[in-house]
Order: structure tokens, then sequence, then C-alpha cells
């Protein structure tokens, strides 16, 4: 930006090199002169271009506005010049002028709809706007995209969108156009919020930095604007946004206690925000796509939860295919947005001490994986009420290396402090990316340069996912979710050999050399987190093949890329097949989840699971196979075909016992006191078409559920098995209503109550026991595990939080120690991955001294696993857990004796049993040695882990509680776990099939 000072400068310098040529001669001199004027030249006529860039000296602001946002400002150190004011405008209508409340505005919050009819709006009234919409939520909900630039740019959105895409594929794209798309191109700097339903902030000041960069004509803004396109998804989680609007108004206009925001999306809260892998929600599916289709260079998502505000970079350990360019951006970046905002006397604005930059589950992950540069912001609570009296711990407030200008120990907040300090930081960033455009556009095209370029030089040229693997379907799926994700996938024209690998004609093959290969690495690869870095911010390990229990094979062979291939342009599907001929059908069990789908489309067709392996026609099958008498071949030929199942039609029965496949009716629990975990559970049974009966735990002191249900579902809700069962305390004498109203139009879509408050308590835990009781089956994950336990229901396992062992959402070595169990039919082997969160750990007495191995047969060959591959396994010391967190955990269980008394003495009064005659059925452990257990992420003190129970069935009464202590169902990543699940409501009322029979008292024993 050229000052006043000089322009005159040039100027006069111009003048005086015409009137001193006029007078003087001379060869040197003229020399000098030409010298001169060709440096003052440029200077001029940069100053003169800007002149005619430059604001009006009149441009009026809007003086309402204006005075508002001082009156609103609760501390005048929380400014800048770049926010003070706002600029009025004949045409475009200020958020206040449009809404009659304006961002920052204490006690107002807008709704969704209001905050897209403000972006359509000006789209309809400004040349330099451009509105859309991206997609639709579960709920029908729009996700929108505004884009901002000059109005030459607006009319070329496609011209530059284009130069984009080109800069994403060197394949395509020579150094020499690339060097001229980088001089002529302009960066996008895509802007995102709102996928924290709870943090108001960003979506409200995004209406107003919407109207800043369309509206004011500074020369700053006009950089931003002349040399950038900005793009803006105001509410990226907009069901939910809608829904803690309501209950803001709820809590403002009755003076009562809001109700908690129960549900965000149809499925998950936080977790949300840790869909990037997975992407099985819309929001996910919606920012995706529009990352693949516009190419963003920025991609920055604004958050809140920091004071007063953090800049992305991480404390490392850094994701380990991180291309170094996208590191220094990080720092390069966050530090100028430090630096700018001390220079202006803001305090609080810090980097680094936060976040750490190891797992790419994110939304703005989805931006790093496609070599464009990701970033956030956590910005103090927006409110929206003032906040007279912030107090900050001293944790917070210190003076570090990273933090230069720290916020202070106590300050008055409000919302319009939120809008001042993260809108005058984006511009500062905003302003960096325009004026710097060709450094960003060249990183761009470098990224993808170098990704493309390290297939090339190896040492992994390529992976290949067998097609006609045992998981054919779980394969093909995978296949389809990275292709949604930009991710190329060839199919292999013709068999090879490439080193030790084997590839089969029509075998997937994921080629090294394309740009997105980054993604293929990060999501492929062993994570290994040695527990000596600090601590995790979530999961430390994800390698998908593991998760989903898929084969891939790594290839370090360069002629792979010579292979014959040919290019998946859609989806692919895998076609089921009847082979043979006769009346009775026998479908594999390969695990395939598409097999649960089949079982319920077809719930009217009478079938059986055999429960032994068999061999029949020159196939062998495993327990747990489909096996339909009298099967109506032309009514289940289709099904067949369309989930990719494998069948055998023969004329005579099996020589195998077999049960009766018979469809429960499944009731699904939930607590009002976290929704978070159990909508992936949901999201599970929804995919794959189970239905399901939804209610909240007080529902259960109801009672008579084995009229109603054969099975009950009841996923981790999180905390103690107190708190678990009393629920949300009923404090205070109003109830705390969630439910559809006048007043709270967008609540209760999923189920609603008059009152929250209050678990299933004592009676529903004795009713929930009683439905075990009297034949049902009740299937609990993660912390639900602890309840029964814990209050006596169940003898012979004990909960434990050990002091000396740490595992953060990492992939663990399970062992199958009982292969005739149905709820592991058809899977192969012993052995198994499985996602472990590091809590509940169970402790079952005959679970002790269970054998181990290397990866099972026919496991998933993720790249790099061998014989040790836990090289972070570290001595006891070096854990993260403290002796605090051990005392913590067992005040909980000394807490709960007299709640244990009391649920016993009730179970006696309802003539019920509280101990089991029979012993738990220990279906899955960990390995008895430590060395063993990790697969990828991180393992501390895994000394106490081993031999303990992973899977367990505890006959209780005439039915059963299945217990999980690893997660079936995790988020949407752990396919390859799904049929544990699966298996358990299929076979729900034959859960003791394979079961050793009960040893006769006094019965001699071997060796005695």
């Amino acid at each position: 930006m050229i000052n006043e000072r000089a322009v005159r400068f040039s100027r006069i310098t111009v003048r005086c090199i015409r009137v001193v040529s006029s007078v003087i001669s001379g060869s040197t001199c003229l020399a000098a002169l030409l010298a001169l004027s060709a440096y003052a030249a440029p200077v001029a006529a940069e100053s003169t271009a800007h002149a005619s860039k430059a604001a009006p000296a009149t441009q009026k602001n809007d003086e309402e506005y204006t005075k508002r946002i001082h009156e609103y400002l609760q501390d005048p150190r929380i400014t800048t010049e770049l926010v003070d004011h706002l600029p009025a405008s004949d045409t475009v209508p200020t958020p206040l002028k449009f809404f009659g409340k304006m961002p920052g505005q204490p006690g107002e919050l807008y709704y969704n709809e209001e905050i897209n009819s403000y972006y359509e709006k000006l789209a309809q009234v400004s040349p330099r706007a451009k509105f859309w919409k991206i997609g639709k939520s579960e709920e029908g909900r729009d996700e929108v995209l505004l884009a901002i630039a000059d109005e030459a740019t607006i009319k070329n959105l496609d011209k530059y969108k284009d130069q984009l895409a080109a800069l994403t594929d060197p394949r395509k794209t020579t150094e020499e156009q690339a060097r001229q798309i980088i001089k002529t191109g302009k960066p996008i700097y895509y802007l995102t919020s709102g996928i924290h339903s709870p943090e108001t902030g960003g979506p409200q000041m995004l209406v107003e930095l919407a109207y800043r960069l369309i509206v004011e004509e500074t020369p700053f803004i006009q950089e931003i604007r002349n040399n950038s396109i900005i793009l803006i998804t105001p509410v990226i989680e907009t069901d939910g946004r809608d829904k803690e609007v309501d209950t803001y108004y709820y809590g403002k206009k009755t003076g009562k206690p809001k109700p908690p925001l129960m549900y965000w999306g149809k499925y998950v809260a936080h977790d949300n925000n840790r869909d990037g892998m997975g992407q099985y929600l819309k929001l996910t599916q919606n920012i995706t796509k529009t990352v693949l289709d516009w190419h963003p260079t920025i991609l920055h998502d604004l958050h809140e939860a920091q004071s007063y505000l953090y800049a992305s970079t991480g404390t490392g350990p850094y994701n380990d295919s991180l291309d170094p360019i996208a590191i220094s951006e990080w720092w390069s970046l966050a530090q100028t947005e430090v630096m700018e905002m001390a220079k202006r006397n803001v305090p609080g604005v810090f980097t680094y001490g936060f976040y750490d930059g190891w797992v790419p589950n994110y939304l703005f992950w989805i931006a790093i994986t496609h070599n464009s540069f990701g970033r956030f912001y956590e910005v103090q609570s927006y409110g929206p009420d003032n906040n007279p009296n912030l107090q900050l711990p001293a944790t917070t407030t210190s003076r570090e290396w990273y933090r230069p200008n720290p916020p202070l120990p106590s300050i008055k907040w409000g919302p319009r402090n939120n809008t001042n300090i993260q809108e005058s930081a984006l511009l500062i960033a905003l302003h960096q990316v325009a004026k710097d455009k060709e450094l960003y556009l060249e990183n761009y095209w470098l990224k993808n340069k170098r990704s493309v370029d390290k297939g090339k030089n190896g040492p992994t040229y390529g992976w290949v996912i067998p097609a006609t693997q045992r998981r054919k379907v779980e394969a093909a799926d995978l296949v389809n979710d990275l292709r949604h994700q930009g991710v190329e996938v060839d199919r292999a024209s013709s068999a090879g050999q490439f080193g030790k690998i084997n590839v089969a004609a029509g075998d997937y093959i994921i080629r090294a050399d394309q740009p997105y290969r980054t993604l293929v690495d990060m999501y492929f690869s062993l994570q290994n987190y040695p527990a000596a870095n600090p601590l995790p911010y979530d999961d430390t390990g994800w390698t998908m093949p593991l998760m989903r229990d898929v084969d891939v094979k790594t290839v370090t062979d360069k002629s792979l890329l010579t292979q014959p291939m040919t290019l998946l342009t859609a989806d692919t599907a895998v076609d089921g097949s009847i082979q043979g001929s006769g009346n009775i059908l026998v479908v594999d069990h390969t695990t395939d989840n598409t097999l649960v789908t089949f079982r319920f489309k077809n719930a009217d067709t009478k079938m059986l699971a055999a429960e032994d392996d068999f061999d029949l026609e020159g196939h062998h099958f495993r327990a747990g196979a489909f096996i339909i008498p009298d099967a109506d071949a032309a009514k289940l030929g289709p099904s067949i075909k369309e989930y990719g199942l494998s069948a055998w039609a023969t004329s005579s029965m099996p020589s195998v016992k077999t049960h009766d496949l018979n469809v429960p009716r499944i009731g699904f629990v939930h607590s009002w006191q976290r929704t978070q975990d159990e909508g992936w559970v949901r999201a599970a049974l929804d995919h794959y078409g189970i239905p399901y009966t939804y209610f909240a735990d007080q529902k259960l002191r109801e009672g008579n559920l084995r009229s109603k249900y054969d099975v009950i579902l009841y996923p981790s809700v999180g905390g103690s098995s107190i708190s678990q069962v009393n629920g949300i305390p009923k404090t205070g004498k109003d109830p705390i209503p969630y439910k559809k109203t006048e007043l709270t139009p967008n609540l209760g879509a999923l189920d609603s109550s008059d009152d929250i408050r209050g678990g299933m308590g004592i009676d529903g835990l004795t009713e929930l026991a009683k439905f075990v009781e009297q034949g049902g089956t009740l299937i609990t994950e993660g912390s639900t595990t602890t309840i029964l336990p814990d209050f006596g229901i169940l003898s012979g396992i004990s909960i434990e939080h050990p002091r000396n062992m740490y595992a953060k959402g990492s992939i663990m070595r399970g062992i199958i120690t009982d292969t005739k169990s149905p709820i592991v039919y058809g899977y192969d082997g012993t052995q198994l991955p499985i996602y472990f969160g590091g809590d509940p750990v169970l402790e079952v007495a005959s679970a002790r001294g269970v054998g181990t191995g290397g990866i099972r047969g026919g496991a998933p060959t993720a790249p790099g696993v061998g014989a040790d591959i836990t090289p972070n396994a570290v001595p006891e010391h070096l854990s993260p857990y403290t002796p605090e967190d051990a005392e913590a955990a067992n005040a909980d269980k000394h807490e709960q004796i007299s709640e244990e008394a009391a649920t016993r003495q009730m179970m006696r009064q309802f003539g019920m049993s509280t101990e089991s005659n029979e012993k738990p059925r220990v279906v899955m452990t960990f390995p008895k040695n430590a060395n063993d257990i990790l697969l990828s992420g991180e393992l501390a003190g895994g000394e106490a882990l081993t031999g303990r129970a992973l899977a367990v069935d505890v006959p209780l009464g005439q039915g059963h509680v299945v217990m999980f202590a690893l997660r079936p169902f995790w988020r949407w990543q752990t396919q390859g776990t799904f049929f544990l699940g699966f298996n358990t409501i299929l076979n729900w009322d034959d859960l003791n099939a394979g079961a050793p029979k009960p040893k006769k008292e006094h019965e001699e024993q071997p060796g005695s």
C-alpha cells in the first residue's frame, strides 16, 4: 500500500526529471536521470492505480451502527481501527437495517435461515457478491456459500476456479503454465463457522464481515477484494444452530433454565468435527464437495474455546504425512496475526499452546488432505449475554514465548468483544494472503506437485485393494468413500506381480503419483504417538485398513505405475450371486455389513444360522452362515445381488447344527445427559436398515420392557455409573422441557420430554435387569458397561481404572478367545483389530492367561504391520496418567456402596437374583503380552490391559447382557467391528450357542 507521502514524492520526482533533463546534458548524467525516471515512473503508476481504487475521502460511516459498536463493546482494548466503525451504503443494507439487530448486540442471535436470507440479499444488491446453496442437512436445512470479490472477479469466477483446478494437477499443467497462473490467479480464502452449535459468535460475526468486505472502500479492504476471493459458509451445522437459538430464547423469554443442547445434528454433537475421515454426516459431505469443486487455497474454520483468540499452529507431534510447506504456512500466518494484533495492543492473541496437529479427522483437515491450507481459530465465547467479570486462571494469563501479550486475569466480556477480536484478526489474515497472493498460490502448486513427485520417486508407489477378498463389499465401500474424497482409484486390467504383491485383474489400485496421495498416506499409514509427547488432542490411531478390517497392500515396486489399469469414473458395486441349484440357499457370512441389511429387509423369511464351520460343494462356510430352507430365489435373488452377498443353492440341508435367526424388536435407550456417542450407533442402524424404537432412559421406569422388546441397546453415555443412573440432577423447582413448542419450534425432532431431569434411577435400573432376567438381551458399550457390575447386578466382573495406563483412541489387537460365540460369527481367525478409547477396563477372572500371536490370518496388512509394531510402549513412569486420576476414579467406586446395597434390596423385593448361576462368557480379550497389544496410536502402561476382557456375554436369568469395552461403532470409522454388534442383534436369543456345557457339581476334573 502506497501512502500519500510516497505519491507526492513520485509526482515531484517525475516533474523534476523533466525540468532537469531539459537543461542538463552528458551521457553519464542522462543515464542517471533515466534510471531515476525508471524508478519513479512505476511508483507513480502504482500510486495512480491505488488512487483510482482508494476510498473516497467522503465515504461515510453508518452513524447509528458505529455508535452501537462502541456502546456494546465491554472493554476498549478489544478493538482495532479495522472494526471500530461500519461504512454506510445507499444500496447494501447493514445487518442492523436488515434484521433490526446487529452482530455483537447483547441478548440477540440469528437463526440459520435469517443469515442465509441476508447473504442472498447481499448478492442481489451487490455485483461484488454471489450466493448459492451447497447442500442440505439431515433435517433438510440449507447450507450455503457466499462469494465476495471485486466486480470483475465475480463476473469471471469460473475462470479463477479453473485456474485453481489447473494448479491442483501438475500431471496436466506444465511448470510454465503454473507460473503464469500464479501471476494472474487469485487465492480463495474459504471461511466456515458454526459447526459447533453452542459456539455462536462465528456466524454472527460473518454477517458483519460480509457487509464490510462488500461495502468498505479503504485501500486495506480493496486489496483483499481485488487480489483474492472470499468464500463464506456461515453455518455448517445448520440443524444445531436453530436448536441453539431456540434454547437461548427459551431461557431469555421465560426466565427459566434453558434446556441443554441435547442434539445438534441428527446423529452427533461435538463429534461432527471428527467426521473428516468417515464422511458420514451431510455437513462433512457438503464441505468436502465444495473443497473439491473450488480448490480453496485456505480453509479457515471458526470456533470458541480459548482466551481470547488462538490462531492454530500446534504443539506437535505433527502428522507424519504433512508437507513441510503446510507446517510453515501454519506458523507464518499465525505469527502475523499475533504480531499485528499485538501492535494494536489487543491482549490475549496467541498460537501454539492448545492443539497438536496430529489426527486428520477435523473439518479443516479436509483442506489439508487436499494440499490446501487448513486452519482454525478458537475465540473467547460470544454469549450472547455480557459477562461483567470474566475471570481466567493463571495458566492462561501468564506471559509465554507463544503468548507475548497474554489475556487479562479479569475483564468485562461480551459478544461485541468476540466480534471485534476475531473480525480484526481475520481481516489481518485476509489482507496478508491477498498481499502475498503469489506466495500462497505457489505453495498450493508446489504441495500438489511434490505429492505427485513423491509417488513417482517412492518408496511407496501405490496401494492395492484385492477386489475378491473375503470382505469384498467393505473393500468396495472403502474404495467409494475414498473416491468421494477425490482420490483416483483404478482397476487392474490384467494380473501382475510387483515385488511380493500379487495383483489380480479387477483389483483396485490407488496410484501414489496423484495430487491427493497425501490423504491416502495419512489414512493408510500406521500411527506411532510416543507417550512422552504432550497429551493428544484427540485419537492417536486411525489406520483405515485396520479399522475397516479390509486387506490393503502397499506396493514398493515402481513398475506398478506401468500396469495397465482403468480409472473408475463412478462408484463401484459388488454384485452378489447365487451358485448352484436347489430350494435351500446358504449365504456366506463374511462380516460384510450388508448381510444384516439382507436379514432385516427379508424379515418375514425364515432363516437359520449355522453354529459351526462347514463345507458345501467345495466352499468352506464360516459359523454364522445364513441357511434359508424353502427359499424363494426370485424374491431373495435381487437382495443378494444388490448387497453383494455370495450364496449357494442346494437341494439338501447342510449337515451342521443351526438355530433360528428370529428378527428382534429393538429398543434403543439414550440419556438426556449426553447424546454424543449413541448417535454413531444410530447412524449404523439407520444406514444398514435396522429398525428400532428410540426412547430416553427415564422411560425404563415404566417397566413391561420384555413385552415390548427383545433387544435393548444402551450405548455409551460417559461419566460414572452413578451419574449415568441418576441422569441430569433435579435441581431447582422448574422442569426443564425439551420439546417442540411455539417458542422452541426446532426442538424435539428425535425425542422430546416435559422434563429431561432425572435418569433411569434405581427403578429404571431394576426394570432393565428384569428385562434381561425375563429373556431379553441387553447390549452395552463403553461407559454403560460399568453400570450393572458397579451396582452389583452382575457378578464375576469388576471395572478397573488403571492408574499407570494411558491409551488415547488407539487401535489394539483383540484376541477372539471364544470362537464358537455367535458374537464373532463370520470373523476369520482368532484376532481382530479393535478401537479402544482407554476406559473402561473389564476384569473377568476366567479371561486371564490367554494366548497370543501375530496378526491374524486374513487380517488387513496395513503398511508396515510386522512382528513389532509397538515401538512407543514406554515404562510406567512416562505415563501421562497421575495418581490423582486414579484416586478420583476410586472415589467414584467407594461412593457407589450405598447405591449398590439399595439396588440389591430392591432386586430382592422383586424376587430377582442379583447373581448369575452361569459364569461370564469371555468372547474377546487383550493379548497376554503387553508388547502385542498396540497396533496403531498410543499406549503407555499396557501391562494393565493384558488379558483383560474386551467383549463379554453374561447370562442373567433367561437373558444375556453383552458388554463391549471396545467401541464397535466408534464414529464412522470402525466398520470392521460393526458386525460384533450386528451378530449380537441377529442371534439375540441363541447367544448360548457353542457354549461349553456347565459342569455338574462334584464332577471330577481332569487330572484330579
